[in-house]
């Protein structure tokens, strides 16, 4: 596209069909964009004036804050904080503002545009001057501030919410003067309160307070007035100070009603303790608690010194199932009484076991009539019954 030096329209043009349908629709798109026209001015590109695209930047982005999404809004202070960080340069640092933009084609007006904001002749064919430059940017700055304070002041969910994302993304590089600053803290105020139905505008206002008040002392804004600078430091000072001394008062209070309390009831020794939780505190004899010299006494000797000692024999200990040290451990000890047959070493006898029940049997033919034997209806009583022997026919 050819580039004309006197053709205003360009600025609006190169916005509407180039920048503003691509810095909405995600994060990188909004940082290309802003990349993008810091190369177009560096590159000093005829007929690309900066000044008059960043116009209609301002224009576009408070028009749209009455009608963009969340995500919208969050691209959209991503734009404008690249965007702003060179602005706040080449306003508040003359170095800056006479080595990228003083005499560049990014300078230079159009004819229509210096007459609507009263600009001399010179802005047209030079450039515009520094003084130039801030009479505009406070324009912008008003321009932000104004359509931000409207959003917060809506009844509009969206307004609020599209107002506090933009302004919480950007609030390291906007505001910077301070009437405009001053007018949005006075407009959280009523977001914060516990009277909003919205608890997350409500959280998210208290957020934004908070980084706009840090901002503000770390001297953000920069054109602010240093007395009232050191007015406004010395007035934090004193309510600081009015808050420790209301804190002590308030401990000392606190301190006289428990001393009170226990002067009324006690410190405790009668109601509400234990004695013995205190060991030092002597006992009703005059005893510390544990001192009993009975309860540390050793063993005599057995009352009959003369008596044997009953040791039983290996038979013995076999019948009562104890011969094998490591079946005794097995067993339990002498705590587990179950009595263990001294023919059978592999655990005690369950009651299962004797009755036959849960081995597993082997299937046969059942036995024909006649053929038990008194034998055999013995094992079939003990549990073991066996299939008879076939006789033999002829």
């Amino acid at each position: 596209a050819k580039c004309h030096e006197s053709d205003g329209t360009f600025a609006s043009a190169f916005m509407t069909f180039c920048v503003y349908p691509r810095c909405f629709l995600s994060p990188e798109d909004s940082l290309f964009c802003a990349q993008f026209i810091k190369v177009l001015h560096s590159m000093k590109l005829q007929g690309f004036s900066t000044i008059e695209l960043i116009d209609n930047i301002v224009n576009a982005a408070t028009g749209s804050l009455y009608c963009m999404t969340e995500d919208e809004a969050g691209n959209l202070a991503i734009f404008l904080n690249e965007i702003w960080k060179t602005v706040n340069s080449w306003r508040y640092n003359n170095d800056a503002f006479s080595s990228e933009l003083k005499g560049s084609p990014g300078s230079k007006l159009s004819k229509a545009y210096a007459e609507a904001n009263n600009i001399g002749d010179h802005s047209v064919k030079d450039g515009i001057t520094h003084d130039d430059f801030k009479a505009i940017y406070t324009q912008w700055h008003s321009k932000i501030g104004v359509s931000s304070i409207g959003c917060l002041a809506s009844s509009e969910y969206m307004h609020t919410r599209a107002a506090l994302i933009v302004l919480s993304r950007i609030v390291l590089v906007y505001p910077t003067q301070p009437k405009v600053g001053d007018k949005i803290l006075k407009s959280l105020s009523s977001l914060q309160s516990e009277d909003n139905p919205r608890p997350d505008i409500r959280a998210t206002a208290q957020g934004y307070h908070s980084q706009l008040t840090k901002a503000r002392d770390e001297g953000m804004w920069k054109e602010e007035n240093i007395a009232v600078t050191r007015a406004r430091q010395e007035k934090e000072k004193a309510k600081a100070e009015e808050r420790k001394k209301n804190l002590a008062l308030q401990h000392e209070n606190m301190k006289k009603e428990t001393e009170a309390i226990t002067r009324e009831i006690g410190d405790g020794d009668r109601y509400g303790r234990d004695r013995r939780d205190d060991r030092s505190r002597p006992d009703d004899r005059g005893r510390a608690w544990g001192a009993d010299p009975r309860a540390h006494q050793q063993r005599g000797p057995p009352m009959n010194v003369s008596a044997p000692v009953f040791t039983p024999k290996v038979g013995a200990q076999r019948e009562l199932g104890f011969a094998d040290r490591r079946e005794h451990d097995r067993r339990g000890g002498h705590e587990r009484d179950v009595y263990v047959p001294p023919n059978r070493r592999d655990g005690p006898v369950t009651r299962r076991q004797e009755d036959g029940r849960g081995e597993r049997r082997k299937r046969s033919r059942s036995p024909e009539r006649g053929d038990d034997s008194e034998h055999q209806q013995s094992k079939r009583s003990r549990g073991e019954w066996a299939p008879p022997r076939r006789s033999a026919r002829r």
